[in-house]
Order: C-alpha cells, then structure tokens, then sequence
C-alpha cells in the first residue's frame, strides 16, 4: 500500500469537516460567496433568488482556470488523495474557502461562468462532482456569474442575512433589484474613518454601550460590545489585522488593542455635531448632549466638552446654548444653583429668570461633571406656594420685622467713593438704596433698601463696581437680595456683558 493511501485523511470527511465547523448553516453561504467578490476586487454584485438559491453577477473575476482546477481537484474521486489534500491547501490559501462550501455543503449544486477578454471558463459541481470547460469564442468584459442552490436551504434566512451582513459593504450590491440597506440600524449621523481602523463610527438613537461590528471584507463577521463607555457604534475592517478564517472571538482579541482610540475617536465625532444642536429635534440633541457629558464624566476630551454649547438655556422667550463651564459660572454667583426645567415643558409666563432645559438624566451628569446643585424653579429658591395674597402678607410682616433692629442711613457725605459709586449706579437703575453704619441686617423703609456699610457684600460690591457698572446687576442681588425689584434692563446688560460678542452667533440659530 503507498505511504499516501496510509497517511492520507477522508477528503470528503474533511471538506463536509469544513462545511459545519466554519459555517452555522447552508444559509451562510450567500454572503460568503459576496464576501469573496469584494477580496477579489469586483466593481458591483446583483442577487437574484432562484429557485430553491441564489444567483449571482459580478462584474468582475471571482477565480481563473488555476484555481478552479485546484477546485475541481478536491472534488475528483479519482485523484490521489495527497493530491487532493494539497489542492484543498491551495484553495483555502487562495481565500477560495466560499467556493469550497458552496461546492461541498451536501445537497448543492454550483454553475459557474466566468468571461474574460481570452474566453469564459465553466464550471458545474452537483452531488461531490465537479466538471470544466472552456470557450474561446465567448468573450466580453472580466464578469461571474454564479448560480448556487442547496437542498434544505433557508432561503428567508439566507436574505436576512445578507442584508444584514451587507450593511457596510463598499461596493453596490443589490438584491431582487433593491439596494441593500446601508448603515447602522436607528443610526443619527456616521463618520467615515480610516485611523485606527478603516470603517464607520455612528451616533444611534437607542444603546447604552458601544457596539462593534467586525468585518472580514466588508462582510460581518462578529460584533462586541463594550461596557462601561458611552454608547456609539462601529462598523470595523478587520481582516487586515486578523488571519482569514479567525473565529468570532480571534476577532475581537484583534480588536482589543485599537478600543481606547476608536473610543476616543467617537467623542470626537460628538464634538463635531455641537454645532448642529440648535437646529436638531430635542430627542437628537438630548442624546448627543448626554453622551458627551457621559465622556467628560469619564475624563474623555473632558476640557472640549466643558467648552462646548450642549445645554440649552431659555431666558423667558429667548432661547439658546450655553457651555457647563458658563453654567458653573452662573452657579458661583448664584450659591451654587442653577434653575432647571424639563425640556419642552413650554414658556410659563412666572419663568421669566434664567434657567436651563435639562433631563433628569443631563442634570445628574451636570451634577457629578461640576458639583453645582440643579434645581427646579421652586425647589427652594421660591416661597412655598401658598397664594399670591399670603405671600405678600407673609413677605410684609418679615420685613416690617426686619426694619426694627436695621440700621439707619447715614449721611452720603459720610460715604466712601466706592460706597457712593454704589448708592449712585442703584439709583440710575431705578432703585432706591442707602448705607448705614455697622453691619446690620438690611433694613427696608418703604421703596428703599438700608444695608450696613460693613457687610461683606456691600464692600464687595463697592469694589467691583469700581472698574464700572457692568456688574451692577449681581452686585444688587447680593447686596438687596429679594428687597427690591431690580429692572430687567439691568439683568439684560450684565447677560449681554458676560456672553460677549460670541452670543449673538450662537442665539443666530434660533
């Protein structure tokens, strides 16, 4: 007996081997024959549904005479085993493993014609038998088509899965004359990248954790998720950097080391949609604003987001976006609140202050990303609702009562420059404001407010005033507080001050 008779493993054992371990059913096939058009550099493929398959056009060359010679090899009985060995190396080294299948799964039965400039070879396998032919005088453009059916076939399952496979696949492919789907299921917006991987990043509109998608050629081939990041989504070419044929999790350890840059990088496409936000449905803006302060929390391109406009801000019927950093500014005058409303919750005719739109969800991550407290408007910053008549009795009787241990105006001659600086920039405002002596209580006489020169807020306000009156506005809210009505105008000049010439682009959007 020869050594090869002795040596030589089942050929037709090995190739049904073949079939089951790589593949989880006949109904893979399809799109692993798609997924050798596009290694094998074809410019379009149509499918068609044929009876009991498919049938397939490229408009290119899916395997020359050699390699379906080494084809039609593995599947001749006649031919020594050894010899039939090596050509099942040859093929599967040539990325001909779809061929393979398609040729081995029991039941099938493969017509293959392919056209060149030098003539069309033909190919025809049914039951473990594979003949060939050759035809000089039809010629045409490089082409293949290909008509595949399998006993047993699940062909609804077979079209799902192609059109899910195919969603990122970079050359047109059309199946019953209707183009596949592209992209990622509920995708908002997708960046086309090439560093650190060659793919798609999207912003989708539901998930709560990254989800990659593993590509072999265009074609899906594994997906992963990864915990403890901000949600997006990825559409990766791996097969560069794994060896054709990896299995599901070969995949995913070769993409491990790329995951903090492909992280990094979907911030970064994050970013780039800030200035798209005032334009956007609430539900859009409200993910994207979300997933950024999810990054910042977690340190990624924490001083970008800080900066950027996410969070809308509404000023009775003005509306526009403010950066957390402006609103920690807002919080560090005012005790480290900042009014919230839910948004769309509408313009209420009592909400005439400043305050944010903000989900439970984004004022959390305001929270813990600043340390400022956000509350509703009358989550203790207004007096309990007991109606507008109680109120004013209540508010009367408290300031009656304060008045009675005030302290007592002094003449203005006795004032300081600052001191006078200050009593004359409230009355320019229109409101009515004196100095005493000591540090009392401030002290209400009808239309006037009495503050005591040595209260910390009045010095405080004396001096920042110095440099002129463009912070008069926080100055009188520290100093009379809730004791007069200070005009709005005034409230409108320091806003106007603080947001700069760069608010007036911004509001532009609205």
């Amino acid at each position: 007996m020869r050594a090869d008779d002795l040596l030589a493993i089942d050929v037709a054992a090995e190739v049904a081997t073949l079939c089951s371990a790589q593949l989880q059913g006949s109904w893979q096939v399809p799109a692993e024959l798609v997924r050798l058009a596009n290694a094998r550099g074809v410019a379009r493929v149509a499918i068609e549904k044929v009876w009991g398959g498919f049938c397939f056009r490229c408009d290119g060359v899916l395997a020359d005479d050699e390699e379906l010679s080494d084809l039609a090899r593995v599947f001749d009985r006649e031919a020594p085993r050894m010899r039939r060995q090596a050509a099942i190396a040859r093929v599967e080294d040539a990325g001909l493993s779809a061929l393979l299948w398609a040729t081995g799964f029991p039941g099938a039965r493969l017509e293959l014609v392919v056209r060149t400039a030098g003539g069309s070879s033909r190919m025809e396998a049914r039951g473990g038998r594979v003949g060939l032919g050759n035809d000089e005088l039809e010629t045409g453009p490089p082409s293949t088509t290909l008509t595949w059916r399998c006993r047993g076939l699940e062909s609804r399952r077979a079209s799902a899965w192609l059109r899910t496979a195919l969603r990122f696949f970079p050359i047109p492919v059309e199946i019953c004359g209707r183009p596949v789907e592209r992209g990622f299921p509920e995708g908002l917006y997708r960046m086309r990248i090439t560093d650190p991987l060659p793919g798609e990043l999207a912003v989708t509109a539901t998930g709560d954790v990254p989800t990659l998608w593993l590509l072999e050629h265009g074609v899906l081939t594994a997906r992963a998720v990864v915990p403890g990041f901000p949600a997006f989504s990825a559409a990766v070419e791996m097969s560069r950097e794994a060896p054709a044929g990896s299995s599901a999790d070969e995949l995913r350890a070769a993409a491990n080391p790329h995951l903090d840059r492909l992280i990094d990088e979907a911030v970064r496409m994050l970013l780039l949609l800030v200035d798209r936000l005032p334009s956007v449905d609430e539900a859009v803006r409200s993910r994207v604003t979300t997933l950024l302060l999810r990054s910042a929390t977690l340190g990624l391109r924490r001083e970008q987001v800080l900066a950027s406009p996410v969070v809308p801000v509404r000023e009775g019927a003005r509306r526009w976006m403010e950066s957390p950093s402006a609103l920690l500014t807002w919080a560090g005058h005012q005790g480290g609140v900042v009014v919230a409303v839910e948004p769309g919750s509408g313009d209420d005719g009592d909400l005439e202050e400043l305050l944010i739109e903000a989900s439970t969800e984004e004022r959390s991550l305001l929270n813990e990303l600043l340390g400022i407290r956000i509350e509703s408007p009358d989550g203790g910053r207004r007096r309990l609702q007991l109606g507008a008549a109680v109120v004013d009795v209540l508010g009367r009787g408290w300031h009656a009562a304060r008045g009675l241990w005030g302290p007592r105006a002094v003449n203005p001659r006795q004032l300081t420059e600052g001191e006078r600086r200050l009593v004359d920039a409230a009355a320019a405002a229109g409101v009515e404001l004196a100095l005493g002596d000591g540090a009392g209580m401030v002290r209400r006489r009808r239309s006037r407010c009495i503050a005591g020169r040595d209260r910390p807020e009045v010095r405080a306000a004396a001096a920042v005033l110095a440099s002129g009156d463009e912070w008069l506005y926080p100055a009188l809210l520290a100093v009379v507080g809730n004791d007069l009505d200070i005009p709005r105008e005034v409230r409108d000049r320091w806003r106007d001050n603080m947001a700069g010439p760069s608010r007036e682009s911004e509001s532009g959007h609205f």
